[in-house]
């Protein structure tokens, strides 16, 4: 199978910078109960994760983003042009953030070919017992309402289903994510031990995580992708880590310091996807484009492009 792309939001050393994310889809069927093999509810009233020592650590991390002016909620790209976008475009659709080596995944990602989906997107949500009812009819508000925004950008089917999905999203406390090796083995079974290790010890630092698996034939684009959605954040780091890892999970795995404004980038200016992401998902799904290309042949047109997608508004 081809490599797998493995996009994840961490905590830069020295900063508390943050990204996270957990996944979007359209419709109105019901949210699947996530089980594990290590233990069972038996009945017993499960604590809140957002209550937890994790759950503090990453309220006071919000509360500190937001005094420092970051997870910005605006969403234009005043000014943005042709080049700047076309250069932005190469930089995250085009490079990976993260790769495996050595059984897990490691940081410092490598050019890769286009990768995006050519069937329909069926997003999965599933939640571990620890989240609350209500939690959950927040959690599934917020991800029609982003699945709604990426589809309209990109042109591509995004639909919440209740079986047969080919992107899982998993709303897990910190334990019931450490506990999860076999539900993804379920769920995802051309998913590498590598994979299952980079989802299953995920540090506090790694604030959300997304998996995506290519089919064998690189022109068939992504076959299945898992997402992780630490149950443990506040509101507006779940917003954002809905709205970026989703997109990620579309096919812009790679974050750059350069690509501004943006979610893309590891300062975290911005907490929701602007103008200049939805135009580069625009552009990922454009006819003229197909899965398997590298870097050299999207380069001859991808300046073409940005301008009919800034043209389009």
């Amino acid at each position: 199978m081809a490599a797998l792309t493995v996009s994840k939001t961490r905590i830069p050393c020295l900063c508390l910078a943050m990204v996270l994310w957990i996944a979007a889809g359209l419709g109105h069927a019901m949210a699947q109960q996530v089980t594990r093999s290590s233990a069972s509810t038996g009945g017993q009233i499960v604590p809140d994760p957002q209550s937890s020592d994790l759950g503090l650590y990453y309220r006071q991390m919000e509360q500190r983003l937001l005094a420092e002016g970051r997870l910005r909620q605006d969403r234009a790209a005043r000014g943005l042009d042709a080049p700047t976008l076309a250069r932005n475009f190469m930089a995250i659709a085009l490079r990976s953030e993260y790769s495996l080596r050595g059984g897990a995944a490691s940081h410092g990602g490598t050019a890769i070919p286009l990768r995006r989906w050519e069937v329909p997107i069926r997003l999965g949500v599933s939640f571990g017992p620890s989240v609350t009812a209500g939690q959950r009819q927040h959690d599934l508000g917020a991800i029609r309402g982003v699945a709604r925004r990426l589809q309209r950008a990109s042109g591509h089917p995004i639909q919440i289903v209740s079986d047969r999905p080919n992107f899982h999203v998993l709303v897990l406390s910190d334990e019931e994510r450490a506990n999860a090796r076999r539900t993804l083995q379920q769920i995802a079974p051309e998913m590498s031990r590598a994979a299952q290790n980079a989802i299953v010890r995920m540090r506090p630092d790694t604030l959300c995580m997304v998996v995506a698996l290519p089919a064998s034939d690189p022109a068939a684009g992504y076959a299945q992708a898992v997402a992780i959605v630490r149950a443990e954040h506040p509101s507006l780091m779940r917003q954002s880590c809905m709205e970026e890892e989703l997109a990620q999970g579309m096919g812009l795995p790679n974050d750059s310091d350069l690509a501004r404004p943006s979610i893309f980038n590891d300062d975290e200016e911005y907490g929701v996807l602007t103008r200049q992401d939805e135009l580069m998902l625009r552009m990922l799904y454009d006819d003229s484009l197909r899965c398997g290309m590298q870097a050299g042949n999207v380069r001859n047109n991808i300046l073409t492009l940005a301008q009919a997608a800034l043209a389009q508004g």
